[in-house]
């Protein structure tokens, strides 16, 4: 369950005219990503970003989620 006014729906696109630069300075295609909530509350948030932050969202995402089910796992264990 999220909290009312919280993002919690996630997509991502690639649309081929948007294109950007990496810290190199290097023209590279660039990722969108929207987060909304699925009552509207919120304006949509939207960004784009290299392939390479995609990554590192991606990776920190995994590892949250990971670390978030350990928890879960170990809050039932306890009760």
């Amino acid at each position: 369950m999220t909290a009312p006014g919280s993002y919690h729906c996630l997509d991502t696109f690639i649309e081929p005219d948007q294109v950007g630069y990496d810290d190199d300075g290097i023209l590279c295609q660039l990722v969108g990503v929207i987060m909304t909530d699925d009552r509207c509350f919120l304006d949509p948030a939207i960004g784009l970003i290299t392939a390479q932050e995609a990554r590192e969202l991606a990776f920190e995402l995994l590892a949250v989620a990971e670390h978030a089910d350990r928890i879960t796992r170990e809050r039932r264990q306890t009760r």
